[in-house]
Formats: structure tokens, C-alpha cells, sequence
């Protein structure tokens, strides 16, 4: 059997493939728009304070203005990466080569999904360090040094709680969202693998709606039905805030849960590989 850190590695190699290209994209068009920005501006850009207007480098504002489009593009990017992962993730489910490996479906699920939302992450990552690097110039600046000196940000035990418990809700309602997407294309794949004529664009389109359909009204029941009896059995009832994160994370863990189990069961006894 392949261990799971084998496959989780072999599946992240992969799917970085595709967060290398979007990256170099991102940063040639920030590139781009930032090139084009200075020459509109005649190569002599001016940052304003207060009443003051005074020139900088060119090269600390080149690359001030290249950070600021890295962090516009990345909304961009990110969205389209999120949908990426979502195809590549389902193609990984159906594909003959990666099935073939000696590994359970619940490994196998857990990899894909996993690799999906740290591939998204190593993105996020790589986009911040670009941003960040391209900034540290603007510490030569004394104006800016003296602002950055001046900052007071003083954190408190239940503002680090809040946002542990902020990235665990955010690490939940990724998953859910692979979780979700795969149960959709496997249910639909499953009937249609099953049905005659199943090959047919016209019959697989129509199913495929139908059972997108069918399964949001489910899942809408579904998670009402969860969130309130959680909500009202739930040990995490200190003060309101402590109900609003954590309740709510339980919530998305038990849903993650259930329908990755749903996931497991449909690849493991209704859905056929395909030859890539």
C-alpha cells in the first residue's frame, strides 16, 4: 500500500504546477500594468502626504506600484486557481493512473482535497512574500520608517483566540467547498455511467442539472438540520462570540465529515474510472 504523506506529496507536486504558472502570470501582468501605469505618468510617479508632494526614487516606487498590483491581480488569481483546483480535483477522481494506486478511498479523497486547499495556500503565500519583498525599499524612506516606529498594535489572549479560531472556519469552509463540488460531479457521474445512452451530451446535461439541483436542496436541509441541533447541544456557550466561532466550527467539521463519508462511498462502489 502507498503510504498517505507518498501520495500527498506526489498530488501537491502536481497540482503546484498549476499555481507556478498562475503565479508567473499574475506577476507579468502586474508587471505589465505597472510598466504601463509609469509611462502615463512620464516615469516620475509622486506619493502625496498630506498637503506635501514630494518625488521618490524611481526604482522604490516602481516597485511600490508593482506590490500594489500584485495585491489587485490577486483577487483575480486566486478566484481563478479556486476553480482550478475544483477540475483538476474531479479529474483526479475519475482518472485511471491515480486509481490505480494501492491506496483506500478515504486516503485517496483526503490527499486530493488536502493537496487542493495547500496548493491555494502556497499561492496566497507566494503572492504575500512577492508583495512583501517588493515593499521593503520603501524602509529606506525616513518618513515611512517613522510611521512603521510609531504603530501601537497590542494583541490580547481572545484577539489570537479569535483568530485561530477565524483560520480553523476558514481551513472548514475550503474543504467544504472541494467536499461539496465532488459530491455533485460524482453523484451526476454515477447516474450517468448507469444510465443508457448516458454518454449522450443532451442526457448528461440534463442530469447533471437535475442532480446539482437536487443535492443544493439536500445539502441546504441537510446543514439547517446539523447547525440547529449542534447549535442548541453544543458545550461552547461561554458568551456570544464563543457560540458565533466555535459552535459554527463544529458545525463545519460534522459537515465536512458527512459528506466526505457520501464522497468515499460514491468513488469507492458507483463511480468507473476512466482511461486519461
Amino acid at each position: 500500500m502507498t503510504s498517505f504523506n507518498t501520495l500527498f506529496n506526489r498530488m501537491f507536486q502536481e497540482k503546484s504546477k498549476s499555481v507556478y504558472l498562475i503565479f508567473l502570470i499574475q506577476a507579468f501582468a502586474s508587471l505589465c500594468f505597472t510598466i504601463i501605469g509609469f509611462v502615463s505618468e512620464n516615469g516620475t510617479p509622486e506619493f502625496v502626504n498630506g498637503k506635501d508632494t514630494s518625488s521618490v526614487n524611481v526604482i522604490v516606487a516602481f516597485l511600490a506600484v508593482f506590490a500594489v498590483m500584485m495585491l489587485i491581480t490577486s483577487f483575480i488569481a486566486d478566484f481563478v486557481y479556486w476553480i482550478i483546483s475544483s477540475i483538476k480535483n474531479e479529474k483526479i477522481n475519475r482518472s485511471q493512473t491515480w486509481r490505480l494506486i494501492p491506496v483506500t478511498d478515504t486516503k485517496f479523497l483526503l490527499s486530493n482535497f488536502g493537496t487542493a486547499f495547500l496548493t491555494y495556500i502556497w499561492l496566497g503565500i507566494l503572492e504575500a512574500v512577492t508583495i512583501i519583498v517588493t515593499l521593503l525599499p520603501m524602509l529606506s524612506d525616513q518618513d515611512v520608517r517613522k510611521a512603521i516606529g510609531q504603530a501601537r498594535i497590542h494583541l490580547s489572549a481572545r484577539d489570537w483566540q479569535t483568530m485561530l479560531e477565524s483560520l480553523l472556519l476558514i481551513i472548514f469552509i475550503g474543504y467544504a467547498w472541494y467536499a461539496i463540488v465532488s459530491l455533485l460531479n460524482l453523484a451526476s457521474r454515477s447516474i450517468i455511467d448507469f444510465l443508457p445512452g448516458g454518454s449522450s451530451k443532451v442526457w448528461t446535461f440534463i442530469i447533471r442539472v437535475i442532480v446539482i439541483i437536487a443535492i443544493i436542496w439536500i445539502l441546504v436541509h441537510a446543514a439547517t438540520i446539523i447547525f440547529s441541533v449542534l447549535g442548541k447541544f453544543s458545550p461552547f456557550m461561554v458568551n456570544s462570540q464563543d457560540i458565533n466561532y466555535a459552535t459554527t466550527i463544529l458545525q463545519f467539521l460534522v459537515f465536512d465529515v458527512v459528506i466526505t463519508l457520501i464522497d468515499i462511498l460514491l468513488l469507492n462502489k458507483f463511480v468507473e474510472a476512466k482511461q486519461n
